[in-house]
C-alpha cells in the first residue's frame, strides 16, 4: 500500500517538475530511480530495501517542485 503510494508520489513529481522546470532536473531523478531498481536487487538486498530509496526520492522531488513553483 505504501509502496503505491511512494511510487504514484515520485511519478507525480516527475510530471510536475518537468513542467514547472523542463526536464533536467526529472531525468537526473528518472536515473537515480533506475540505478536504484537495479543495483538494489544486485546488492542481495529485499525489495523492501527500495522502499525508503522511492520515498526519499520522491520527497526530495516534491520539495524541489514546491521551492520551483513558489519562485
Amino acid at each position: 500500500m505504501f509502496g503505491a503510494i511512494a511510487l504514484v508520489a515520485f511519478w507525480a513529481g516527475v510530471v510536475w517538475v518537468w513542467l514547472a522546470d523542463g526536464p533536467k532536473i526529472p531525468l537526473i531523478f528518472v536515473a537515480l530511480w533506475i540505478l536504484g531498481a537495479f543495483l538494489i536487487p544486485k546488492l542481495h538486498l529485499s525489495v523492501a530495501g527500495f522502499l525508503p530509496f522511492n520515498c526519499i526520492l520522491a520527497v526530495i522531488l516534491l520539495l524541489i517542485g514546491k521551492y520551483k513553483t513558489s519562485i
